[in-house]
């Protein structure tokens, strides 16, 4: 009924952009609301966890989906942040999954305290067993979005949900982790513009940058997503052959501006 959709549902909606024209921004509004409803109904019927369109208002751009309970990947890989008096902030993910952490460290940086003095704060990512299990399951997660022709254009960690963190007493081995996709703002169909291997390899691209900016000594936990990626994509091999030169590209962007 009403009231139950109002309890689980969330409202997306797209704000006028004030550098375009009127006219110019109310047609690419809708036009990218009505692409990520009908990729979020694509994914759906292909098997893929995301939420579920609701419903859709183009005249006020709003997008209401299905609310979706957990924390990011993001949060559940950011493990904590040791001051330099090894005094440790956890955070909430923190209490919820310590399975023998084995987290790598980011150098540390500079933070204000509430009492205006400086702190030094390092950032750690867990790469223990669950970690790589969740690895595992983006690379799966990631590969059937892909199988069904869609194209996310923003894979980070902060846009995939992990539903179930697991509890202190729980074991690797009795645990799945339940892995959904979100934010399909940017989202495309691959092939569109003939260039199918090249959007996927380009996803893959930017979730690569978005562990490397994020979560530092996070390599074997890419690995484990390429794994799992290469096992489920049906056309990994192009894809990842792809990947290689996409990742050229970058480094020769960033090399050379």
């Amino acid at each position: 009924d009403v009231e139950t959709v109002k309890q689980h549902s969330i409202c997306k909606e797209r704000f006028p952009k004030s550098y375009r024209h009127p006219s110019l921004d109310k047609h690419i509004t809708k036009s990218r609301l009505k692409a990520e409803a009908k990729c979020l109904a694509r994914c759906r019927r292909n098997g893929v966890p995301c939420p579920s369109v609701l419903s859709i208002d183009l005249e006020k751009s709003c997008l209401f989906l299905e609310y979706l309970n957990g924390c990011t990947v993001r949060e559940f890989f950011l493990l904590k942040t040791i001051d330099e008096n090894s005094a440790e902030i956890t955070h909430a993910e923190d209490d919820a999954s310590k399975n023998n952490a084995s987290p790598q460290q980011k150098r540390p940086r500079i933070s204000s305290s509430s009492n205006g003095q400086e702190v030094s704060l390092t950032i750690l990512t867990r790469t223990d067993s669950v970690a790589m299990q969740v690895a595992y399951g983006m690379g799966v997660l990631v590969a059937k979005m892909h199988n069904a022709n869609v194209i996310h254009g923003d894979l980070t960690t902060s846009n995939i949900i992990l539903q179930n963190p697991p509890l202190a007493n729980n074991s690797s081995e009795e645990w799945l982790p339940k892995l959904y996709l979100i934010d399909f703002g940017l989202a495309g169909t691959a092939g569109s513009k003939g260039v199918s291997h090249e959007e996927k390899a380009v996803d893959l691209y930017v979730l690569e940058r978005a562990f490397v900016s994020t979560h530092p000594g996070s390599d074997d936990l890419v690995l484990e997503f390429h794994r799992a990626y290469k096992k489920e994509c049906t056309r990994s091999d192009a894809v990842l052959q792809r990947l290689s030169a996409v990742r050229l590209r970058g480094r020769k962007r960033e090399c050379f501006g």
